[in-house]
């Protein structure tokens, strides 16, 4: 038995709330160690003696260290107590506070039992009412469409080579006029990257965040665009880019003219009386002297950004943000920033970047997802590395699916590809079947999953800049039969028939199997054909093939 495999982290990660009066319980335990797993508990723990019972708990999933066992429990008093019996045969374990004992004092059990002691209306992570039918369609607006003609600063043609520094001339009017475009593929909300003024074709490096780019098309292109989409039916998300700024941001240039004597001085992390250009004796974004870092734990900061973050929903209508470097804010900035948000619309949506283990920020209080790299890596092992077969793909899906709250499960942005990195067509070598099983994957994956513009017509391009190249506009040279599987696969998921969190994650030989309660996914990434039996019908799929099957 490996004891020390034995998890349960309580309070807002392995027991949440699903709603006022729902908790959901997990626990993690080696594969294989124990036959079954039941939760003692008392949904009142001040009358545990008199009213605790026992449930056995489901296995949830499994990868090849671990099962992942879960019980929802709910009634209208939420002062849960609990702890978990673990059977092997007829022996059985009590595993508490104090770990895992062969015996327990029911009567004493107060000392060390689980508890999540109340269920407050406020501290329930909700899932955004709409996030359960997303598809998301990211779109870097220098390279979308151009709408606005020609414009003086464009220096590279709009089918050329992309260089870190180029401009193609993409606007937001040549994004709204290929709104129904989206439509017809069937997304209904767009992430853009930042429109705010900038000296950067990417804009992250912001001067002024209440205004959009001139080149863009300004505040009224801006307006029409969010106006023209909600009629639409499709929601805007817009780029927060509030870990740092422009070396031309008004209130770091008074620093620069000013020195300490500036009232924004720490606004930024400065070494000595003054700001020295040259030397760069200022924190920046990773290294980069043009991006001078933002001090997010000043209240004043906060303040600021706080109302740039309302602002833009209240008097623009978006929909969210995704808030860039978030794993550098400040978790009172993370906080205040939801609250001021959420006050001006409770369904507005809040995505954080990260690359890297999450829970952290989605205990409720700061971010409902973040964008889901950990999908994408899991997506890379098993089509293009092809380090994970269909069992460790399963396993690996499980384990990124329970890391995190069910409610912030939902809300996570699944992606194979950004802005950041190269396209997955070209990390697959041009191999479009298997792009065609990383989109049914992702689609039929718990969250919301987010094209990247022009991966959906078979667009190729390494790592920033290649994958930042001008939409190819002439159909002749798209991909339609990979238009057409995203375009089916938006419709499933707007459709409702991927909605929810239940899915089971399994693998028959070399067959990677995604069951959802109305729709399920069988995909074959294997050189060779396979066939197996589900529920007593058989099925055959071709080399690197996959079947979709939907319930009315």
């Amino acid at each position: 038995m490996n004891v020390a495999a034995i998890s349960h982290q309580g309070r807002g990660i392995d027991c949440f709330a699903l709603d006022t009066r729902t908790f959901r319980i997990r626990l993690t335990v080696a594969r294989g160690d124990f036959d079954r797993v039941e939760l003692c508990y008392a949904l009142n723990k001040y009358a545990w003696d008199t009213q605790r019972r026992v449930e056995p708990m489901r296995l949830r999933a499994s990868d090849a260290l671990r099962d992942f066992y879960e019980l929802d429990v709910s009634g209208e008093d939420t002062r849960l107590a609990y702890l978990f019996i673990l059977w092997r045969g007829r022996r059985r374990w009590y595993f508490s506070e104090e770990g895992l004992q062969r015996t327990c004092d029911f009567a004493s059990a107060h000392h060390i039992f689980f508890q999540y002691p109340y269920i407050h209306a406020c501290d329930v992570h909700r899932t955004v009412s709409w996030a359960d039918t997303a598809a998301l369609y990211q779109i870097f607006p220098e390279r979308f469409a151009n709408g606005l003609g020609d414009k003086p600063y464009v220096d590279t043609p709009w089918d050329g080579e992309p260089t870190p520094q180029c401009y193609m001339g993409g606007d937001l009017p040549g994004i709204e006029a290929h709104l129904d475009y989206l439509t017809d593929l069937g997304i209904n909300c767009l992430y853009m990257t930042p429109i705010h003024p900038s000296a950067t074709n990417h804009k992250y490096s912001v001067i002024d965040y209440t205004d959009v780019d001139a080149g863009f098309g300004g505040r009224a292109a801006f307006r029409s665009l969010v106006e023209a989409a909600h009629r639409r039916g499709i929601r805007v998300l817009l780029d927060g880019v509030f870990n740092h700024c422009s070396l031309q941001f008004p209130p770091f240039a008074d620093v620069v003219r000013r020195g300490k004597a500036s009232p924004y001085w720490d606004f930024f992390f400065i070494e000595g009386d003054a700001v020295d250009l040259q030397r760069v004796n200022y924190k920046t974004f990773g290294a980069v002297p043009e991006m001078p870092k933002l001090n997010t734990a000043n209240p004043e900061v906060i303040r600021y950004f706080c109302e740039i973050g309302a602002m833009w929903i209240r008097e623009y209508g978006i929909d969210g943000w995704r808030l860039d470097v978030m794993d550098e804010l400040s978790a009172e900035f993370l906080r205040a920033f939801r609250r001021a948000v959420k006050a001006v619309n409770p369904d507005a949506l809040l995505l954080g970047e990260t690359w890297h283990e999450p829970r952290g920020w989605l205990q409720g209080d700061q971010l409902d997802g973040v964008m889901n790299y950990g999908v994408t890596k899991a997506l890379m092992d098993y089509l293009v590395s092809r380090t994970l077969d269909a069992a460790g793909m399963a396993g690996r899906l499980a384990r990124l699916y329970l890391r995190t709250s069910s409610p912030s499960a939902r809300m996570m942005m699944n992606l194979i590809g950004s802005h950041d990195t190269a396209r997955f067509l070209t990390l697959l070598g041009g191999d479009v079947r298997r792009l065609k099983l990383a989109y049914c994957v992702l689609f039929f994956y718990v969250g919301m999953p987010c094209v990247y513009y022009g991966d959906e017509i078979g667009m190729q391009g390494e790592s920033d800049p290649g994958c930042r190249r001008g939409f190819v506009w002439d159909e002749a040279q798209w991909d339609s039969d990979l238009r057409g599987l995203v375009r089916t696969l938006c419709r499933l998921r707007t459709s409702g028939l991927l909605a929810g969190d239940e899915i089971d994650l399994r693998a028959e030989g070399q067959t990677l199997i995604i069951t959802r309660p109305r729709a399920r996914l069988l995909v074959n990434a294997g050189d060779t054909p396979a066939s197996l039996v589900l529920d007593g019908r058989p099925y055959a799929l071709d080399a690197c093939s996959y079947i979709i099957e939907t319930q009315a």
